[in-house]
């Protein structure tokens, strides 16, 4: 199953997703010298790309779905869901090595 359009936007828009993005763009930039000289606008205009990596919208809705009594849960917020190994790699593949 494909990752569904609303699990994408979620991701998308989530303020803790966005932040570990950004934090992830600008560390890489600094180490590897990446050619981006604007982490936050980089990961705010490229928002849909990057939420729509491959199973990053079943990794949200499962968890979701597995914390649905959890009123206060933030997938976005929690590593296990989408780990900084996945946001790595997706920031590597977008903008380089």
């Amino acid at each position: 199953m494909s990752d569904s359009y609303l699990a994408i936007s979620e991701i998308a828009d989530d303020t803790h997703m966005t932040n570990r993005m950004t934090a992830c763009v600008a560390q890489q930039a600094e180490l590897n010298s990446l050619p981006v000289s604007d982490a936050v606008g980089w990961t705010m205009q490229n928002r849909f790309v990057w939420a729509s990596s491959p199973t990053w919208g079943e990794k949200w809705e499962s968890a979701k779905v597995t914390h649905v009594d959890d009123e206060g849960y933030e997938p976005g917020r929690d590593g296990a869901v989408i780990t900084d190994g996945d946001i790595l790699a997706t920031v590597q593949h977008l903008i380089g090595t």
